[in-house]
């Protein structure tokens, strides 16, 4: 295991260089070690005590993202895959690595993780991670872009049959109802390294979208280090509106408390009366019956019938004061429930200001969810937290209320080859406070007809929607297919939807390594094409497709040889990239890239950031 060379051929010369069955693992190995991802994933905290003492715990997570970044599907291809890595000691070697464990090792280590050890792992890879993440961002806003952030949930089922994953629930997954685990990730898109992986959390089968977007937004703006402008001016609108709907409830209670006095007034004054008649009946009945044939008999009588009246009138009126009393009751506990919303809108204001204050120069951003996230809750808070929208709407109604203002001359946009498109720049949605712009979309599938509405939210939404503007509309919101070719190459290319532990912090440590593997690729990129000595067609082709670095030139046959200060890597004639060859830094040699880290405080306008992105 501890060789670091690998013959394939017979009789080769003792002195022949060595050989490795994974030629890019050993230059993304160089690579990784000018991050400092070495040294910093030795500070992730794992109690285990393991018999090898060649490899530290943390060590073997390194293993596993090296696993990852060579496509293999399950965590035993490590020793038993159709080249296995355990036993590839150039690769090892490249990575500062004294061997590969094998995948028993590897899943013990897993299985010793914790909670600590999660979050420990996530702080070093971010780190590791923030100053590409800054250069990116800085991009994009040199070239006065959109920073758009795109959110997804998708699903990593396992067997229904199955008692060893714990946490695991069922839940909708592909359009079917399956066992297993949801992971809610955000992305970002970058003109300089294509989609980037933001964070990634693993929750249970049965999470739902609408609940963890704004922990994603949370997380996303943590990352990126800034934040749209916060619209107070919608917020104190709200806040306004909440004041005079307060006002008028509290008008309501006035009234109610002023009836409530009134009626316990002519209670109290029909109670005086009927016990007065009562006393006076109860005279008359001790009266002796010769006194009684007299005319105060027929007196007698309509007291009698008026007692009876005012009994039923008494009874009416305390009937009327317990409802008020209810009534009184109701709207007083609602004005509490409003006056603790006006408190939360208030505070909230305050920190929505203060955050303006303190980011003054800030980007414009656009959140693209699809309908599972789309919420009344989710949509007003983006909308006040400054973020453009484009979502599709989850609720039939909606449909059906856009569908009613058709009629048969209306015109409609064709965006699409089976796709048309009408609008509205403001409509009033029952369950968000702010106008939004929506449009009604029409496919036609053969001889069906099928519907879908669109929300979205524009910086500066104009009076009317053109034919230009649905059509941009409709690519803009399909654009989203982002993050929907980033989860199909997470679950092709990288497969994330294979569990390679049955601990829960194992499963998201997994999904953290993922996404990072996912993201390093196109880093690499840019510091491999000037180490390159000589290339191919085939291969400058491969260098913009993850999925055959990974799959291919991953796992190619190479020779590794030394010439004086650098390593040399050349890919076999065997191989898909025959006679390309990589001019490598001895380890010993390489630095930390120069990407320096800057901190939200220097996120400034174009002008300000233009000499930082030339770095």
């Amino acid at each position: 295991m501890g060789n670091n060379t690998i013959n394939t051929g017979h009789g080769a010369a003792e002195d022949a260089p060595p050989r490795t069955q994974h030629a890019l693992l050993v230059a993304w190995g160089h690579f990784v070690r000018t991050t400092g991802l070495l040294e910093q994933i030795l500070t992730v905290p794992i109690a285990q005590q393991d018999r090898d003492t060649a490899l530290q715990p943390a060590q073997k997570l390194l293993e596993l993202l090296i696993g990852l970044l060579s496509g293999m599907e399950y965590l035993s291809d490590l020793s038993a895959g159709p080249a296995p890595l355990a036993r590839d000691g150039v690769v090892a070697q490249a990575w500062g690595l004294g061997h590969l464990a094998s995948a028993s090792a590897v899943s013990r280590t897993l299985s010793a993780c914790d909670d600590q050890s999660v979050s420990a792992v996530q702080t070093v890879l971010e780190h590791v991670s923030q100053p590409y993440l800054d250069r990116a961002v800085r991009d994009v806003r040199l070239r006065d872009q959109v920073l758009e952030l795109d959110m997804d949930l998708t699903g990593r089922p396992v067997s229904a049959t199955s008692h060893t994953f714990p946490g695991a629930a069922f839940g909708h997954m592909d359009g079917e109802v399956r066992l297993g685990y949801q992971v809610a990730a955000v992305c970002l898109r970058t003109a300089l390294y294509g989609r980037q992986w933001l964070c990634g959390q693993h929750h249970p089968g049965n999470t739902v979208a609408a609940p963890c977007l704004l922990h994603l937004v949370a997380e996303a703006e943590r990352r990126l280090g800034c934040h749209p402008w916060r619209r107070v001016d919608l917020l104190a609108t709200r806040v306004h509106t909440h004041e005079t709907a307060m006002a008028a409830l509290q008008q309501r209670i006035e009234g109610h408390t002023q009836t409530l006095s009134a009626q316990r007034a002519c209670q109290a004054q029909r109670a005086d009366q009927l016990q007065h008649a009562q006393a006076q009946l109860r005279m008359w009945a001790e009266t002796p019956l010769s006194a009684r044939q007299d005319g105060r008999y027929s007196r007698f009588s309509r007291l009698q019938r008026q007692v009876a009246g005012w009994q039923a009138r008494l009874a009416r009126a305390q009937c009327a004061h317990t409802r008020t009393e209810g009534t009184l009751r109701d709207l007083q506990q609602r004005l509490a429930q409003m006056q603790q919303e006006h408190d939360d809108l208030v505070s909230r204001l305050a920190h929505l200001c203060y955050e303006n204050d303190t980011q003054p120069e800030a980007p414009r951003c656009r959140v693209r969810v699809d309908a599972g996230f789309c919420s009344g809750e989710n949509l007003t808070t983006l909308l006040e937290l400054g973020y453009e929208v484009d979502t599709k709407s989850g609720n039939d109604a909606l449909v059906q209320a856009l569908r009613q203002r058709i009629t048969p001359d209306t015109a409609w946009t064709r965006v699409g080859d089976n796709a048309e498109m009408i609008g509205w720049s403001t409509y009033q949605l029952t369950t968000c406070p702010y106008p939004v712009a929506v449009a009604l979309e029409r496919f036609h599938t053969g001889t069906t007809v099928r519907y879908a509405a669109l929300i979205r939210s524009a910086a500066t939404p104009t009076a009317t929607l053109t034919s230009a503007d649905l059509v941009a509309w409709f690519h803009d919101y399909n654009a989203r297919q982002t993050i929907e070719a980033g989860n199909k190459q997470a679950k092709t290319v990288f497969h994330v939807q294979h569990l390679m532990s049955h601990a829960a912090a194992g499963m998201q440590i997994q999904v953290l390594l993922t996404l990072f593997a996912a993201n390093l690729v196109p880093w690499a990129e840019d510091w491999l094409r000037p180490r390159l000595q000589s290339s191919a067609p085939c291969f400058e082709a491969a260098l913009h497709s993850p999925k055959r670095l990974v799959r291919v030139a991953a796992n190619s046959l190479a020779t590794v040889s030394t010439a004086g200060p650098d390593v040399v890597l050349q890919f076999d004639q065997l191989s898909s990239f025959g006679g390309v060859t990589i001019r490598l830094t001895q380890p010993s040699a390489l630095a930390q890239l120069p990407l320096p880290f800057f901190g939200s405080d220097h996120f400034g306008s174009p002008e300000a950031i233009r000499p930082l992105i030339a770095q």
